[in-house]
This record gives C-alpha cells, structure tokens and sequence, in this order.
C-alpha cells in the first residue's frame, strides 16, 4: 500500500505521523527514539561481575 503526501503538509505534522506509525508498529517511541535501553554489557562466565579497576595506592596513583 503505497500513501501519497500531501505537499501542503509542513515538515513537522509529517515528522509527528511518522513517529506515531512507527511507534504503533513497536520500531521507536512517539518521539522517533529507540525504545530499548542501548548499554554496553558483558557477560561473565563464572561468579560475580565485577568493574575493571586497576589497583591504586592512597594517593589515587596506579600501583605496578
């Protein structure tokens, strides 16, 4: 099915109908953003996940 657009219709009302069709079909929010979190995650194999840290002394330097 193919919908022809008007040309008297202004950039914004087209932005937000597009928005809202594509929030229906479940592809973006009604603001045209992605509706799952993007986070960088790891999995661990075993036990707990903990942070990358390197070891430091009081003073905040690196220890070798």
């Amino acid at each position: 099915m193919v919908e022809l657009v008007p040309e008297n219709v202004s950039e914004k009302d087209l932005r937000e109908e597009v928005n809202k069709r594509t929030s229906r079909a479940g592809y973006t929010t009604r603001y045209g953003e992605c509706p799952y979190a993007t986070k960088i995650q790891t999995s661990v194999a075993f036990g707990k996940a903990k942070l990358n840290l390197w070891p430091r002394d009081k003073k905040g330097k690196l220890i070798d």
